[in-house]
């Protein structure tokens, strides 16, 4: 197991020692720092750029899911709380594990282990009447996949456009969704954009070679490039509902 920097953020002091004993018998894991709020944690983790965060959820002022997106490049997470009730939230947000307070020497010993091992935690495909959810700051939506309209993304987040809802900016690269998406309906068009074929509404040819995309009962509008937009056109030849002017 590789030597891992690691950030205990808890607004427990003795939540935070209690932790920081356990992993005195892993000393693969390298504690740089401690944070009892959200702002400390955003400030040690711009100074040390650590590859994990063992993180509470609930905190003053700004909890657990309100600080990720703020961390750029995007750890390994580690939940560690007396809560359950989190949970499906935080494995939506991708976390490595979540933990129990009190935690449990085993239970931590199996968390370090699913570090080298990624592909545990990869969510399934989603089917397009599958419900997905959708967390951002505190809200949190449920959608499925063919209410999405396109995707676009913002370093390791996306912004996902909705038919119904205003945009959601989700912890989750554009790859995964790639990979989560139905294929027959979703396509990356760009290393930047996914878009629903099955929503397109029209492609309207631009002066400059480029295209604009819009979509059915949404007002987003995604620009494409020359080459993007001859692929959209090519997939879209599956699809009878597009208009696509000259």
């Amino acid at each position: 197991m590789k030597t891992r920097r690691a950030l205990i953020i808890d607004d427990e002091p003795l939540a935070r020692t209690a932790l920081r004993e356990l992993l005195t018998a892993h000393p693969e894991i390298e504690i740089v720092g401690e944070a009892g709020s959200a702002a400390e944690a955003l400030a040690l983790f711009r100074k040390f750029q650590p590859d994990l965060l063992f993180l509470d959820v609930q905190m003053p002022k700004k909890d657990a899911f309100a600080l990720l997106p703020d961390l750029v490049p995007v750890p390994d997470i580690i939940f560690v709380t007396a809560y359950g009730c989190f949970a499906v939230k935080a494995f939506e947000v991708n976390a490595m594990d979540f933990l129990m307070k009190p935690i449990l020497p085993e239970r931590l010993k199996l968390a370090l282990a699913r570090l080298d091992k990624p592909a545990i935690r990869k969510a399934k495909p989603f089917s397009k009447d599958m419900p997905i959810f959708l967390y951002a700051n505190r809200e949190m939506r449920v959608v499925t996949a063919m209410e999405i309209t396109n995707i676009k993304a913002e370093h390791n987040y996306s912004r996902v456009h909705l038919v119904t809802h205003k945009p959601m900016m989700v912890l989750r690269k554009i790859s995964e969704w790639k990979r989560l998406l139905p294929p027959e309906f979703f396509l990356r068009i760009d290393r930047s954009n996914i878009l629903n074929l099955s929503l397109v509404r029209e492609i309207v040819s631009q002066p400059n070679l480029c295209a604009e995309v819009r979509f059915q009962n949404s007002p987003e509008v995604v620009k494409l490039g020359l080459l993007a937009a001859r692929r959209l056109r090519k997939a879209m030849l599956n699809f009878s509902t597009v208009s696509m002017p000259s």
